[in-house]
């Protein structure tokens, strides 16, 4: 069976190579290869970090460096932070709200990221989704990881935007009632949605309008892990 399923992997990278690869192969694979046991998994963990980048490099070609951006994302926190200080001190709306916009943006991949490297998830490359800034992980690494690690890495990332709008909120809350007040309706609004997405993954939605469920937030994802887990996937884990 292993022999079997090194062969598809080779096959799906032989084919991206070539550009005839299509959709539907490798989200197989990977099923198969999360109901092995943990040993057996980890002899496929390097093949899957490498044929995962390439799939990962057809949508987004342009990435930094993971040290690189690791750092510009701790930068522009402290920036945001900054930004924080010097609108309260000036009482000034606009400068708070710019400091939730930073902060939303670059406290959910610090957190996430955190809690993955703490928990044996390793990452190769920061992207751009859109505006916002996410974290490629080397695969093979969180294959091999137990479901439970998975979910709460996923659940990390549903933390810092949510975490940062509140932060905000409650600095300003007493001061600018008009940006404390758009923080609070962002924060109510994400939640929701996260809560959405969260209810679709468990219900093995697939899709959202245009975007994949489990690729649309942290909280879709973190859903589909644990609705593997339900339906028997990972059980020797």
């Amino acid at each position: 069976m292993t022999k079997d399923l090194g062969s598809r992997l080779d096959k799906i990278e032989a084919q991206l190579g070539v550009g005839t690869y299509v959709p539907g192969p490798w989200a197989a694979l990977i099923r198969e290869l999360k109901a092995l046991p943990p040993d057996k998994r980890a002899a496929f963990a390097r093949g899957v970090t490498r044929v995962s980048t390439k799939l990962h490099q057809r949508r987004h070609p342009r990435h930094l460096p993971f040290a690189l951006g690791l750092l510009l994302e701790v930068v522009a926190t402290v920036v945001g932070v900054r930004l924080l200080q010097k609108g309260l001190v000036d009482q000034s709306d606009w400068l708070v709200l710019a400091a939730a916009v930073v902060l939303l943006t670059t406290l959910q991949p610090l957190i996430k990221v955190t809690v993955g490297l703490l928990l044996g998830i390793r990452y190769s490359y920061f992207f751009l989704e859109g505006f916002e800034p996410r974290v490629k992980m080397k695969y093979g690494s969180y294959l091999v990881a137990a479901p439970w690690r998975r979910v709460v890495v996923h659940l990390a990332g549903t933390v810092g935007s949510p975490l940062a709008l509140a932060w905000v909120y409650w600095e300003a809350s007493d001061a600018l009632p008009v940006a404390s007040t758009l923080c609070l309706a962002a924060l109510a609004l994400l939640t929701a949605f996260q809560i959405l997405v969260f209810v679709l993954g468990l219900t093995g939605a697939r899709r959202f309008g245009s975007a994949t469920v489990v690729r649309l937030s942290s909280a879709g994802a973190s859903a589909s892990e644990l609705r593997e887990r339900w339906r028997g996937i990972d059980t020797r884990t």
